[in-house]
């Protein structure tokens, strides 16, 4: 679903279709503005959309694609570097290369760090020379609301923690009620140990601003420009579940705050970095 949320927000910053809910309704008279969405964005897009195979070191290559009545081969793209060879169905070659993504039945090097948003990312790539100097620029030359943001979300009170620890008892207290109210027959909420109970908020406060955190980057932060001033990033696509963003997000917060590290669904901090 995820592909398909993007393909409609690509649709609308182009011209080509209006929001409705959650989707998007084709215009009866689409026209592309002034303004074009990012490049690199809608390409990350269609990249999404497109079935593409990609093809480790070892994979086997994956046999045609089944149509009724016939298999229709796929046709290879060539490695490039970090792009890892793929393939995909031979309607999706033309617009690859329309895109800038591929040349000659290969990838570009341009499509190197378009690919490293998809599932072309690997842990080697936290290692590239381009990916460490972008970390150290987006830590060196980082905008006044992005860097007090930054220091407010990875800042954890006691007080942030007991507002959890009180939600969370009043939404279980309220789902029991109206549990009861049902004619459920089910048992009261589990009590737990205070120390237990804190343990539990302070991991959901920690899980909702590594989400806030993850979603900073995707609005305000590319690769090939840094971060996005206000009007630049009115031109980009939030393309979340983005790993490069995801990945960055990371190595900035550990250079920034001490070796701070945020697991996927938590902080594991190295340093008593952060007083309550």
């Amino acid at each position: 679903m995820t592909a398909y949320q993007l393909r409609c927000d690509a649709l609308v910053a182009l011209g080509q279709a209006e929001r409705f809910g959650p989707g998007a309704l084709a215009k009866d008279c689409p026209r592309l503005p002034e303004i074009l969405p990012r490049w690199d964005d809608v390409c990350v897009t269609v990249l999404g959309l497109a079935d593409v195979t990609f093809l480790h070191p070892g994979a086997p290559t994956p046999p045609g694609r089944y149509q009724p009545g016939r298999t229709v081969p796929d046709a290879g793209i060539a490695a490039y570097k970090t792009a890892d060879a793929a393939q995909v169905t031979p309607d999706i070659l033309p617009l690859l290369a329309s895109l800038g993504l591929t040349e000659n039945g290969r990838w570009t090097e341009a499509s190197e760090t378009i690919l490293w948003r998809m599932d072309g990312w690997k842990p080697s790539h936290l290692h590239d020379v381009r990916f460490m100097e972008a970390v150290k620029i987006a830590c060196e030359v980082m905008p006044d609301d992005i860097n007090n943001e930054l220091d407010r979300l990875v800042t954890i009170t006691d007080d942030d923690v007991e507002k959890s620890a009180t939600r969370i008892r009043d939404i279980r207290d309220t789902n029991y009620a109206n549990a009861k109210r049902r004619g459920q027959d089910i048992a009261p909420p589990e009590i737990v140990p205070p120390e237990i109970e804190l343990a539990r908020a302070r991991a959901s406060v920690e899980h909702s601003r590594s989400g806030k955190l993850d979603w900073m980057f995707y609005r305000r932060w590319r690769l090939s420009d840094g971060w996005l001033s206000d009007e630049e990033s009115q031109r980009a696509l939030e393309i979340f579940h983005d790993p490069l963003a995801q990945n960055m997000r990371r190595a900035v917060i550990s250079k920034r705050y001490d070796g701070l590290v945020m697991a996927e669904l938590g902080w594991k901090p190295t340093a008593n970095t952060f007083a309550s």
